[in-house]
């Protein structure tokens, strides 16, 4: 039956054409072998060869009409690269919006040209190189509607104002994208224009916003011909140096390493990436939290590797990178191991990385191949027991995790894919191995689709009589394109389907009923630019044995105003009892809640000025006495061109609530009554000195304080009764507080030198919180907790073979 399903899907997408849903401008290239200088002067005898390409098209506020901004842009190419000019006149160049940030920042007050090109022409997967007015680069991989900032290339870049408006020049080397070896050749293209203080956004041919997929709506790239996929070999030699201290046990480290990231193309479509002795010391603190629901908490991606170039991994949603490196499987266990006055020295929390692998590229026939490895390798740690001898213990044994998928796009519009993930522990015999497949399928003109994705999951484990094996399916049909979108969605997640070794799942065994739908406004009226209006309802069961679980509905609407204020304001209700059979942590056993009424609001302001501000506004409250409500102020003030900063302050009070406490048998679980209080203060900031070098800094405190006023023995009908035997301190006061401080200086093409300083303090303690700490004598205390210490400088330089050759 699994295997019927995925062939009906190849059967559809096999005879589903889909066709341009808009007219294609066509442009030319031309050749040339004069020497081009990237200084933004266009002084060059080649570039008065270059037929312009003008007369852009609106595509927001006001989508369709001509763009009131004259813009021009001319293309030319030889043996190495391809090189745009593009002039934006401006009859007020005085006004031109040039604020400096940091790389890849999306939301910058300042001009931006954009170039988009697609080699395939396959409408779903391109490259994207843009350039602000004070030439800050953004340069990112789109794929069937995402967008992969992440993805970094060598390319450059110069700007210029004059007194007609502004110049962009820019070349892109053939060796920071990927085309097929045809003689002639046709790619897709699109120019780009951003006039930031009227918050025009114009293109060159014409997109419509009703029809979505901007890569199906792109132009014609006419002229290119008889060039070569050159040999695409890229090194990234590092070394980098790491001091920690830690005052809880006074304890300084010193480390050194060196490593290398490769980039070879294999061939003219498939590129292979590789780690060797990777370092991640310079990522990003999570933002933590206390988690007091029975489900995990999914954080960030914040190593490179991890996130660059990994989108077709991720289509079928069942890659989640944390897996990997991830925190021991025996890290907890290593307490119970010391006993009495044992002393753990050193236990790492996260698993040993020896190196990670990934080949990925899309044929000439729109097919996208990719291969994962990463192998993690014995993690150990350190202690002494209560007779002075020395202990090792394994916490995580080698491991290896892999990857396989196979991506069909079909046309501007589809795609189908199937995907293999697999981890294995050779020492123990253990597996989780699962196989998928995702797909979308447009009709011809873009707006109505069949969508979904299926999988099995195999976990072997040799403790176990037998292997779990689970399935999931998940299937869409709707309109999702047009001012009028609506869809129905069913789900289901078998009691045993486990993904969880290298994917991310909240919760299985599940079923799910869902309608959505939605009436958006895309051409400005009133005192509105955009307006949406949408409603969904679910109904959930479990899936096994079947029994209802949930239903309820929600209604909302956002905008953005003519002043570009905008807004969004949604309710919730579900006005029957719930029955959750995941709080009580134990399978066949449920609490019963009660019906409730939900409302969320937030409202932003104008960012092209110097103070904006974002706040939020939520309410809760159910049938009996349970209320929460939460709030969220975060203004943001640019000083300058050059420093921007932003201060946010959050709080949420929940009053009455009633969960899990602690499980005593099969028949006792013990729930209690509590007041939560959480508070979260966030201030990040960023001075950059050019468009080379920057200073960011990132401080975050969070805390949380519960006080349990009442506990009840949970019934088997999952309703509570009062249980007064039960005399516990379970109080909590949670505190984290971090600090992220870095230098970045983008001295060469490529190459970097980054220095980092981050400080951790996280405090958890059972407390009595009858009288809650006030916010200042709860920081004081939080700030003398024993801190954990970190300096990490990292050198990395970008070496390129055809330049290498070339000198």
């Amino acid at each position: 039956m699994r295997f019927s399903f995925i062939n009906i899907i190849f059967f559809i997408s096999t005879f589903t054409h889909a066709q341009r849903v808009v007219d294609e401008k066509h442009t030319e290239i031309f050749f040339t072998d004069e020497k081009i200088t990237i200084d933004g002067n266009l002084d060059e005898a080649a570039w008065s060869k270059s037929v312009p390409a003008n007369t852009f098209f609106c595509y927001d506020p006001i989508n369709g009409d001509v763009s009131l901004n004259q813009t021009e842009v001319k293309i030319l190419y030889d043996h190495e690269a391809i090189y745009i000019a593009a002039f934006m006149h401006d009859s007020e160049p005085s006004k031109i919006l040039k604020e400096f940030t940091n790389r890849d920042m999306n939301n910058a007050n300042a001009d931006a040209f954009w170039v988009s090109l697609n080699p395939y022409a396959d409408g779903q997967n391109f490259f994207q190189f843009s350039v602000t007015s004070v030439n800050i680069q953004t340069d990112l991989k789109y794929y069937a509607g995402t967008s992969d900032y992440t993805w970094d290339a060598v390319w450059e870049s110069a700007t210029k104002i004059n007194d007609n408006g502004w110049i962009a020049e820019i070349k892109i080397p053939f060796s920071a994208i990927r085309f097929s070896n045809a003689i002639d050749q046709i790619w897709d293209i699109n120019y780009w224009r951003l006039v930031r203080r009227t918050r025009e956004i114009s293109s060159w041919n014409f997109v419509d916003k009703k029809l979505g997929n901007i890569g199906a709506q792109m132009g014609k790239l006419d002229g290119i011909k008889n060039i070569e996929s050159p040999l695409r070999l890229s090194l990234f030699p590092y070394i980098s140096g790491f001091v920690q201290q830690n005052q809880g046990n006074n304890n300084v480290s010193w480390s050194g390493s060196g490593g290398m990231d490769i980039k070879y193309g294999i061939n003219e479509s498939f590129t292979l990436d590789m780690a060797l002795i990777p370092d991640f010391s310079q990522t990003k603190s999570d933002d933590k939290i206390l988690n007091l629901s029975p489900y995990e908490i999914k954080y960030g991606e914040n190593r490179q590797f991890f996130t660059e170039g990994t989108e077709l991994f991720n289509k079928a949603g069942l890659f989640y990178s944390r897996r990997i490196g991830d925190i021991p499987g025996g890290y907890y266990d290593v307490d119970s191991i010391i006993i009495q006055k044992g002393m753990i020295s050193n236990n790492p929390t996260e698993s040993r990385l020896l190196n990670t692998t990934k080949v990925s590229g899309r044929s000439k026939n729109n097919l996208g191949l990719g291969f994962f490895n990463a192998i993690t390798g014995n993690t150990y740690a350190s202690a002494t027991d209560s007779l002075g001898n020395k202990l090792k213990l394994l916490t995580e044994p080698l491991t290896n995790f892999n990857i396989l998928v196979a991506d069909q796009t079909i046309r501007e519009n589809s795609f189908v894919n199937i995907i293999n993930t697999n981890k294995y522990q050779p020492s123990t015999g253990n597996y989780a191995n699962v196989t998928g497949t995702a797909f979308k399928i447009f009709e011809k003109n873009n707006l109505y689709a069949i969508y979904g994705n299926s999988a099995v999951s195999v976990k072997h484990d040799l403790k176990l009589k037998d292997d779990a094996i689970g399935e999931a399916c998940n299937l869409n049909i709707g309109k999702l394109n047009g001012n009028l979108v609506f869809n129905y969605g069913f789900n289901v997640i078998t009691d045993k389907y486990n993904p969880n070794d290298i994917g991310y799942l909240v919760r299985n065994n599940d079923l799910t009923h869902s309608l959505s739908a939605s009436y958006r406004i895309y051409t400005p009226f009133w005192k509105m630019n955009y307006w949406s209006c949408n409603f969904s309802y679910y109904y959930r069961e479990l899936y096994s044995p079947r029994s209802y679980s949930q239903t309820a509905i929600h209604a909302g609407s956002d905008g953005t105003f003519n002043n570009y204020f905008s807004y969004g304001i949604g309710m919730d209700a579900d006005l029957k009892k719930i029955h959750d059979y995941y709080e009580p942590r134990i399978t066949g056993r449920f609490f019963e809640k009660s019906g409730f009424y939900s409302f969320t609001s937030w409202f932003s302001t104008d960012y092209r000025n110097p103070l904006a501000f974002d706040w939020t506004i939520d309410g809760f409250t159910n049938a009996v006495e349970n209320e929460s409500w939460s709030w969220s102020f975060a203004p943001r003030i640019r000083v300058s061109d050059h420093f921007l900063f932003t201060y946010t302050l959050s709080s949420s009070v929940n009053l009455n609530d009633k969960g899990f406490v602690k499980t005593i048998s099969q028949d006792s679980i013990i729930m209690g009554m509590r007041d939560v209080k959480s508070m979260v203060n966030t201030f990040s900031g960023s001075y950059v000195i050019n468009n080379k070098m920057y200073v960011s800094l990132n401080i975050r405190h969070y805390r949380t304080a519960i006080c349990y006023s009442d506990f009840y023995i949970l019934q088997e009908n999952g309703q509570l009764k009062n249980d007064d035997s039960f005399i516990e301190n379970h109080d909590i006061n949670y505190n984290t507080f971090t600090i992220d401080m870095s230098y970045s200086w983008n001295f060469a093409p490529g190459s970097y030198l980054n220095i980092m300083w981050k400080n951790n303090i996280t405090k958890n303690e059972i407390v009595n919180n009858k009288n809650f700490d006030n916010f200042f004598t709860n920081f004081d205390r939080t700030i003398n907790f024993p801190q954990l210490n970190s300096l990490s400088v990292k050198l990395s330089y970008f070496l390129d073979y055809q330049k290498i050759i070339r000198n």
